[in-house]
């Protein structure tokens, strides 16, 4: 519990902190490796796997809601502007738990009106922080790769307590402090199509040999005297031309017809082949076991009639069932924020007082949703560079509270 406000205010603790970066990318082998932190920092580089964190994402930031509780007004207003505040400047960060399983942050705070206020999570990669618990409860966590207080020079580890300190689980029934990565359901379709001989090398492969059938170059028999005076077999002289020849290049050939059946100069272009429906079905259901891993049905993922989400006919349940998830998120991330902040802003500034935060508004009925559909989309395109760097300064088009 931290009694001195002072302790909440001033420059980064963890200075100028620099991730641990990326390490053994790609290193396949025959069998799959097991899934853990390298795995997911492949996955990610994966753009399939991008847009299906954007499809979860998206509408959380752009559609949630939360209602205040208290009977204070005053310590009311001050609870709707921070978390407001919470969500449009760093729930994104704070959500890098969905790919990672957890997060950690540091709080940074403001002082406002002579109340300490929220200010914003400085990012933390996943990677460089873990939890510490003690009785089995979560006291806060450490970070790897800052930089020495004293010297400036040199990488240490230090620890972040709570409210310095913020940890943010997915799917804590999984792990009450690592949690357990969103990406964990893709990872078999995900190696299936990275792995040696999956499904991009037999896609390049059969690019490789069959997506073209060959130029032929037909040719007299007999030699051919070049203007160098030089003699050439016109065999090889055929071959010659036709491997020169580019996309767009030109053929000049002697119009004229031999004899007793001897076949001339003639040049018959490459005749292009299309994929096989066996090869595009394959990625296709790669792709869509991908996504369901990920928990995405289809409903979401594919287009229909324009609406950008999926058609409306017998899409109800399956998408009921998914906005029922996000919202979920929603509850996870608001309770671990009111937890690990909210409560020690109000206990700093007021004293004890009871206060409750209600998340709601992302399970809509059906008609709702068909209204929604097309703002949910504008949504969730600006909030795309946000969630891909980590750093969304999301801005939802009403107030949060409602």
């Amino acid at each position: 519990m931290v009694k001195n406000p002072a302790q909440l205010l001033g420059p980064p603790i963890t200075g100028d902190y620099m991730p641990s970066g990326y390490q053994g990318i790609f290193l396949f082998a025959r069998n799959r490796p097991p899934f853990g932190l390298t795995v997911i920092q492949e996955m990610m580089a994966d753009p399939r796997v991008i847009f299906g964190l954007w499809l979860i994402k998206g509408p959380i930031l752009a559609n949630s809601r939360f209602k205040v509780n208290c009977k204070d007004e005053k310590v009311r207003q001050f609870l709707i502007k921070n978390v407001t505040r919470f969500w449009r400047n760093s729930a994104a960060r704070a959500l890098k738990a969905i790919e990672w399983g957890y997060s950690g942050s540091e709080v940074m705070y403001r002082v406002v009106d002579g109340n300490i206020h929220f200010d914003i999570l400085k990012d933390l990669h996943s990677q460089d922080c873990a939890a510490v618990t003690h009785e089995g409860r979560l006291v806060g966590f450490t970070v790897r790769n800052v930089p020495e207080i004293k010297t400036g020079q040199g990488r240490s580890k230090i620890f972040l307590g709570t409210p310095k300190g913020f940890w943010h689980v997915h799917w804590r029934t999984h792990h009450p402090w690592y949690g357990l990565s969103r990406l964990y359901g893709a990872h078999i379709p995900w190696w299936e199509v990275w792995s040696d001989g999956g499904f991009r090398d037999i896609r390049r492969l059969w690019f490789h040999k069959n997506a073209f059938e060959g130029g032929i170059m037909y040719h007299p028999p007999g030699l051919t005297r070049t203007k160098d005076g030089l003699t050439i077999s016109n065999k090889d002289l055929a071959r010659e031309m036709i491997e020169k020849k580019r996309t767009g290049g030109t053929l000049t050939l002697p119009n004229t017809t031999g004899g007793e059946g001897i076949r001339t100069w003639e040049y018959s272009a490459p005749a292009s082949n299309q994929v096989p429906s066996g090869l595009a079905e394959y990625g296709q259901s790669l792709k869509e076991e991908l996504f369901e891993g990920m928990g995405i049905p289809p409903e979401v993922f594919q287009s229909g009639g324009g609406e950008g989400f999926g058609s409306s006919t017998g899409r109800q349940i399956p998408e009921e069932a998914f906005f029922a998830v996000l919202q979920e998120i929603v509850g996870w991330l608001i309770s671990d924020a009111d937890s690990q902040i909210f409560r020690h802003l109000v206990r700093l500034n007021f004293g004890d007082i009871d206060y409750e935060i209600v998340p709601f508004g992302l399970t809509y009925k059906a008609e709702e949703r068909e209204q929604q559909l097309q703002e949910d989309v504008r949504n969730t395109e600006s909030a795309q560079a946000g969630i891909m760097a980590g750093t969304g300064q999301q801005q939802p088009q009403e107030p949060l509270e409602e």
